[in-house]
This record gives structure tokens, C-alpha cells and sequence, in this order.
């Protein structure tokens, strides 16, 4: 089967810059951090944080986004945002078609969309990236997403931003019982990983586990 990935902007398009009736925004992680800082610390908000938040905002359809199986969202999504970001990215996709069909589920391709689109926004500010790769695997739970960010922090300060904004992205998800999420970061890289969850085996996992 080939999936034909909407143009930017276009009718059938994941995203846009603008909101619409069943617009969910994205990047709400490092957006929430950047309004707490203006009003607890405003002293230390740099103004970069609020331009590059302004040039990449973007608003997810929600219902464009449910049709599509969580595979297919995550590379229209990379097809949309990356270039737009000025990242040039690889997808590697070794789930086959049947794989995806036993595993559609409506609520999961947005919660994944959203989780990829944060975590490249803020690998994106704190660090030079040079390339990402994902990989989108079988899994015995489900699916499995793999994040590959190349690049170091540009200073101290965005280590810090990077590290509670990974740690607010993590949490955020934590009582979330439909993906498993993880994060490491290093000084050369940040690695995530997402696994979708098939519905019958969510059943068995805590949400909190």
C-alpha cells in the first residue's frame, strides 16, 4: 500500500500554522516552559526562546491525523515539520502493512505526533543538530518509534532547558497507558524511544510502569 503524504498546508495536511476547529497545538511542552519562566524567573527568559518558539509554531489536525495508523502519521508529520524546522532527517520503516492494520489505533497517531513534534522543538533550541533518524519497528507489545538527535547543547543554559523540559515531557505522559516512553540524552545525542501500545496489551501495563 502507498500512503500519498499531504503537501504542507494543503487540504489533507497533518498540520498548520494557524489554528482550526479540531487544532491541537503542538510543542506545548517547551511553549509551558517558556510561560512559567516569564513569570517566575523573567529575568532569565531569553528572548531566542520566544522567537523560536513564534517561527515553529504549528497546530495538529486531529482528525486528519486519527485516520491514519500511527506509522503513517509519524512520516507525514516528519514529512511536514522537519524540512520546515531546517532538519534533514532518514525514516527507516521496517513494519509491514499487516503489522500496521493489526495495530490501528484512533487515539495513539496524535499522542505520537505530539510527543515527536516536542521532542524535536526542544533538541531543535538546545542543541546544533546535525541529523535525525527514526526508526519504526515491530515490537511484541506493538509499535516502535526510535529517535536518533546528532548534535551537541549550544551552552550550559540549554542543557538546563533541555533537561527539565525532557523531564516535564516525560511526566506529562506518565499516567498515559497507550505509549511507553523513554528518553536519554548524552552529550553528543539525544535517543527516545516510543512504543505503541496494541490495546489488548495495555490492559496489563500500570499506568505508572
Amino acid at each position: 500500500m502507498i500512503v500519498d503524504l499531504p503537501k504542507p498546508g494543503g487540504f489533507a495536511s497533518l498540520t498548520s500554522s494557524s489554528p482550526k476547529l479540531d487544532s491541537v497545538p503542538l510543542g506545548r511542552v517547551l511553549r509551558g516552559l517558556a510561560d512559567r519562566l516569564s513569570i517566575e524567573a523573567p529575568e532569565s527568559i531569553d528572548q531566542t526562546l520566544e522567537l523560536f518558539l513564534d517561527e515553529h509554531e504549528r497546530y495538529a489536525n486531529a482528525t486528519r491525523i486519527a485516520s491514519l495508523s500511527a506509522a503513517h502519521a509519524l512520516k507525514a508529520w516528519a514529512a511536514e515539520r522537519l524540512p520546515s524546522i531546517g532538519l534533514s532527517y532518514g525514516f527507516t520503516n521496517r513494519i509491514e502493512q499487516e503489522t500496521i492494520k493489526s495495530n490501528l489505533d484512533e487515539t495513539a497517531p496524535l499522542k505520537l505526533v505530539e510527543f515527536a513534534d516536542d521532542l524535536t522543538l526542544i533538541a531543535g533550541y538546545c542543541r546544533r543538530l546535525e541529523e535525525l533518524k527514526i526508526e519504526a519497528a515491530p515490537h511484541s507489545h506493538g509499535l516502535c518509534f526510535r529517535f536518533y538527535f546528532r548534535g551537541r547543547c549550544s551552552d550550559e543554559s540549554r542543557v538546563r532547558i533541555e533537561e527539565e523540559s525532557v523531564a516535564k515531557l516525560l511526566n506529562e505522559g506518565n499516567r498515559d497507558n497507550s505509549l511507553k516512553k523513554r528518553v536519554f540524552t548524552t552529550q553528543t545525542q539525544v535517543e527516545a524511544e516510543c512504543i505503541v501500545l496494541r490495546k489488548k496489551v495495555r490492559l496489563g501495563f500500570s499506568p505508572t510502569h
